[in-house]
């Protein structure tokens, strides 16, 4: 490869700001992985019912996308088309089409995975920039009705304080936990502190630092988005978990509705799980990412672009616009 590709190619993902913290030479060995591709006008980057292979940094060109037949925005380069989807790990992904003819560097699967098991400032970097994408979305959209656990973990509570397997049973009911190693579990909820607040206690209201992820084991609250939406939320739910690892600020205010049992999980207990059980962060990431293509299809529904808009919501990196939003999140199961 000729000296000056490389360097066009390291110089690209050093704009991506979830690479920002790689090795230079890691970088570099990247770079000299990502395949050089064009697309002629029509032909698909990405299908949605396919195996997801790996994602595209687009060069130059623009490429419509859609879910489920439906048109979701259009990706013009510099940017990157299919990361989600690859975060995603699943075969509900995104079409990529061509509108034209289009450049493009292919990142392989195999190459992120490698990348996100030796590099953990990269997965966290990634979970991070995930998470502030899917807070913008959640202030877009309307609150979800809530749905209540197919366990029912509030039956476990008692007088007493929960006990560890308790406590590792709660949170295996909950998204990326449901397979999580027990003993790494166990280093997790031994640091969390149990609440039990009665009806009316405040939270957290807009604007307050988010520094602790709840998981909800009995009671119900309400989530004031603003002064005409809120979210009802219960057991089973993790309330605050994406601002909380996005170190963002709070932007709504969570009040108890009844007396609530709670488990409170700091910033830096959810990281150190993430650190010592990669396997965990990346199933975390996964349910994060679903969840925001899940935003993409009721923004869809309803008529609403995600992709390329001011307020996107992207199945892109746009290199030079990432940023972290102000923002909060509810979890559901």
């Amino acid at each position: 490869m000729r000296q000056l590709e490389l360097a066009d190619r390291i110089f690209r993902l050093r704009t991506v700001p979830t690479m920002r913290s790689l090795p230079a030479r890691d970088l570099a060995n990247l770079a000299a992985q990502m395949r050089t591709v064009t697309f002629d006008r029509g032909e698909h980057l990405l299908r949605e019912e396919d195996v997801t292979k790996g994602f595209f940094m687009i060069v130059s060109g623009s490429v419509t996308m859609r879910r489920h037949g439906r048109h979701i925005g259009t990706v013009r380069g510099p940017g990157a088309v299919g990361l989600l989807s690859l975060l995603a790990r699943d075969l509900a992904g995104t079409s990529a089409i061509a509108d034209s003819f289009v450049e493009a560097y292919e990142v392989p699967k195999e190459t992120m995975e490698d990348i996100f098991e030796d590099h953990v400032p990269v997965m966290l970097g990634t979970l991070r920039w995930v998470s502030s994408q899917l807070i913008a979305a959640n202030l877009e959209n309307e609150p979800p009705a809530f749905s209540p656990p197919t366990i029912p973990i509030d039956k476990m509570v008692g007088e007493r304080e929960l006990g560890l397997v308790e406590r590792i049973f709660v949170l295996r009911q909950m998204g990326a936990f449901k397979e999580a190693n027990v003993s790494s579990l166990a280093t997790l909820v031994r640091k969390m502190e149990e609440l039990r607040l009665p009806a009316g206690e405040v939270l957290w209201r807009r604007g307050d630092p988010s520094d602790a992820t709840y998981f909800v084991v009995k009671g119900m609250l309400d989530l004031v988005w603003d002064e005409k939406r809120s979210q009802e939320v219960g057991p089973g739910y993790v309330v605050g978990g994406a601002e909380t690892i996005a170190g963002s600020a709070r932007w709504n205010d969570l009040v108890t509705k009844e007396p609530v049992v709670m488990l409170r999980g700091s910033r830096e207990g959810l990281i150190e799980l993430f650190e010592d059980d990669r396997d965990i962060g990346l199933k975390f990431l996964s349910l994060l990412a679903k969840f925001l293509m899940g935003v993409w299809d009721k923004r869809a529904e309803a008529g609403i672009l995600s992709v390329g808009t001011a307020a996107s919501v992207p199945d892109v990196v746009a290199f030079e616009t990432a940023r972290p939003s102000n923002a909060t999140l509810t979890e559901e199961r």
